[in-house]
Formats: structure tokens, C-alpha cells, sequence
């Protein structure tokens, strides 16, 4: 027996879950349709940062708002908890950049973010136990730090389902169904399902789910290695960090550990339901290596285990929210590990694409997917190029 809904989201990692939320709070009844369980890909192997200096200044309001009107105010505005946890953010860039960083941040503040280029005598100040040997001037972000990831797509999923929508576990979409232009349902292996709007929130799996539409989106598995280290007992406050003199980027795990990876220790084209775990060869070794050039107590520390995480990345490392040419069919994919911090408001954002025409929290019209056969990759106002190597 076919069953129907408003809307079905294909994928329950952060993104699908706020965009079911964001739907449920507008009456839909949605069914958010899950391959394995919530927060199995790419989620739940997320850092959780939440931060707000980028080179482009859409993903910095869609950070912002956020930061601002999510999880700021968590359990008042969906309910449940996300974890966040204040910590402060640095973002360091090599002395070669300092123009990008000092445009970046004026148009941050444009927006209205609480951010300011300080010196490195202000880091050390700020976080004594940082070498700053490295860097002259940086980013700083005393609002922002780290949520837990799995937390914040159960308190919307939970949120939703309060609403209306309906979660479907270890439910594979095997098909896209469309009529007319139009798309009028997805097929599974637990039996068909109709809806006049499909959102494929897929994660690693979107470049797959989208074919089964017949559409071709340029979207590539990326592989992503983080490791967790013991903290050392004698090393005092640091921030959430973004490192690319170094090209790493750390913050803290609770009181015990650190979480901490490189920007260049990743992989290609992986299957996205590759079982394999291992990370990269001498992944540790050269990431401790940085690690102690900027927290020189490091050394007395010790790694604690690894994970192995995989989302999906297009070419300008930037994420697709969007409509298609098939109508009622909606992307928001290619998140290229950006997809935690900004999906609260990209999911209220897509939504009011859906359902209004346009979208008014953030404009989110240049992550449109038409842009790869437009020839018109995203750039960063102040780019720094693609972080991820």
C-alpha cells in the first residue's frame, strides 16, 4: 500500500532533520526517510563547530543566523539540547593572507557578527598555552565554539515528529517517481511512498539519489580523518581553531580530549557506504607533529582513538541548495563539511524556497545548482581557495 505525505526528506543527518523540522513548523507533514538510522553518515563524525568567519559572505550569514536564532537560544527555539558549548574561535591564516582575513572579517561585521582581527600578542593573551610564531594577526569570535552534531539533528527530528512528521529507519530509496515534469513520489525497499515535494538531503548517498532522477550533480565522496587526542593536565583554556598556517584545525572534547585534523588528510571518491575505517597513512604522526608547533603541550599528550567520516564535496567545495528542473525535486547536498554549523538556517532557508517562492532568512540563490552548468562556481569575496586539499 502506497502511503502519503506533504513532503519526504531522503536523508536524517543534520540537514534532512532541519529541513523536516522546518516544514513540520509549517504544517507539513513530512516523512524523513533514513538508510540506516539518524546521524549515521556524515553527522555523526561532524567536529560540530560553530563558527562564523568564512571567505563568502552568504555562508557567514547562514552561520550567523544560525548561531543566532538556533543555537543561541536552543531549547527555546526547537527544543531539546544541541550542546553547544562556548569556547571562543580563532581563525589564523598564513601573513600572506592577512588582506583576505581583514575583508572577510569587515564584511562580517557588515552583518552584524561579534568579530574582530586582533594580534597575536591578543592570542597569547587570550589562550597563553598557543605558540603565535606562526601569524601576526587573526580572526577572533568570542560567541562561537562547538555543538554535538547527533544531539542537535535528534532535538529536530524529535521536534518535528512532535509537529507531524514521521521517521522511516533502514528505509533505502531506490527511485525517484516522477509524471509530467513533476515529481510524485520516491520508491523504496519498504514500498512506495507519494509526495508532490522530494528533498534529497542524502549526504554521501545524494549523488546516487539524484541519478535516480536522471540528474548528473557533481558531487564527489570525501573520505575525512579526525582524531581524537588526551588532554594534557596542565594545558589551560584554548579555543575552537582554524589553523591554515599550519593547515589543521582543533577545539576541545568536553574537559578530557581534543579534537583535532588536518585540512589535507583526505580521500577521493571512496564508496560512501565503505565499511573501512582506517585513516590515511601517517595521518597521526603528521598531525600531532602540527599540533604541538601550536600547542606545544601536545607533546604530553597521546592519541585517544580516530573516526573515519565521509560527506559529499562538489568543485567549489561549496553546498547546492536548490530546486531542479524537475519540479518538486530539491537539493541540499554537496555540503563539503560545512553542513552542521550552517543547517539550521539553510534548512529554514530552502523551505521558504520550497513552499514562498524565495527564501528570506538567508539568500541562498548562489548555492543554486544551475551554477556548475552556468559555468559560475562560487568564489569567496576574500577567497582563501579551497580549504580542503
Amino acid at each position: 500500500m502506497t502511503q502519503t505525505y506533504n513532503a519526504i526528506v531522503v536523508g536524517a543527518g543534520v540537514m534532512g532533520a532541519s529541513i523536516a523540522f522546518h516544514l513540520a513548523e509549517r504544517g507539513l507533514k513530512p516523512a524523513i526517510l533514513e538508510r540506516k538510522v539518524t546521524a549515521s553518515g556524515a553527522t555523526g563524525h561532524s567536529s560540530g563547530l560553530v563558527r562564523m568567519h568564512y571567505d563568502l559572505a552568504a555562508e557567514s550569514e547562514l552561520t550567523f543566523k544560525s548561531y543566532q536564532q538556533y543555537f543561541n537560544q536552543w531549547k527555546e527555539r526547537v527544543g531539546g539540547e544541541c550542546g553547544f558549548m562556548n569556547t571562543g574561535f580563532i581563525q589564523i591564516n598564513s601573513r600572506e593572507e592577512e588582506g583576505q582575513l581583514r575583508g572577510n572579517v569587515a564584511n562580517q561585521q557588515k552583518i552584524g557578527i561579534n568579530t574582530s582581527v586582533i594580534t597575536a600578542k591578543e592570542v597569547k593573551e587570550l589562550f597563553p598555552d598557543l605558540a603565535t610564531d606562526h601569524f601576526d594577526y587573526a580572526a577572533y569570535e568570542p560567541d562561537s565554539g562547538y555543538a554535538d552534531a547527533t544531539l542537535t539533528t535528534n532535538s529536530f527530528i524529535e521536534s518535528a515528529k512532535r509537529l507531524g512528521a514521521t521517521l522511516i529507519q533502514n528505509c533505502e530509496v531506490t527511485a525517484i517517481r516522477a509524471a509530467a515534469g513533476k515529481v510524485i513520489g520516491v520508491g523504496t525497499n519498504k514500498g512506495d511512498f507519494d509526495a508532490p515535494i522530494v528533498v534529497n538531503a542524502a549526504g554521501a548517498w545524494a549523488k546516487h539519489v539524484a541519478g535516480l532522477a536522471d540528474l548528473q550533480v557533481p558531487i564527489e565522496t570525501w573520505t575525512h580523518d579526525v582524531a581524537f587526542l588526551h588532554r594534557p593536565p596542565s594545558l589551560g583554556r584554548i579555543p575552537a581553531m582554524i589553523d591554515l598556517a599550519l593547515e589543521c584545525y582543533f577545539r576541545p572534547e568536553g574537559s578530557a580530549l581534543i579534537l583535532a585534523a588536518g585540512v589535507d588528510e583526505s580521500m577521493r571518491n571512496d564508496l560512501p557506504d565503505e565499511e573501512d575505517q582506517t585513516p590515511t597513512p601517517a595521518f597521526v604522526e603528521k598531525l600531532i607533529d602540527i599540533m604541538v608547533q601550536r600547542i606545544p603541550k601536545i607533546e604530553q599528550s597521546g592519541l585517544h582513538s580516530i573516526h573515519v567520516g565521509r560527506d559529499g564535496i562538489t568543485p567549489d567545495q561549496r553546498a547546492i541548495y536548490s530546486g531542479t528542473d524537475l519540479d518538486g525535486f530539491y537539493l541540499a547536498c554537496g555540503l563539503s563539511g560545512t553542513g552542521f554549523k550552517t543547517s539550521p538556517a539553510a534548512g529554514a532557508s530552502l523551505v521558504e524556497l520550497i513552499l514562498d517562492g524565495a527564501p528570506k532568512t538567508v539568500n541562498i540563490t548562489p548555492f543554486r545548482f544551475s551554477r556548475f552548468a552556468e559555468g559560475k562556481l562560487i568564489e569567496g569575496e576574500y577567497g582563501y581557495g579551497n580549504i580542503w586539499k
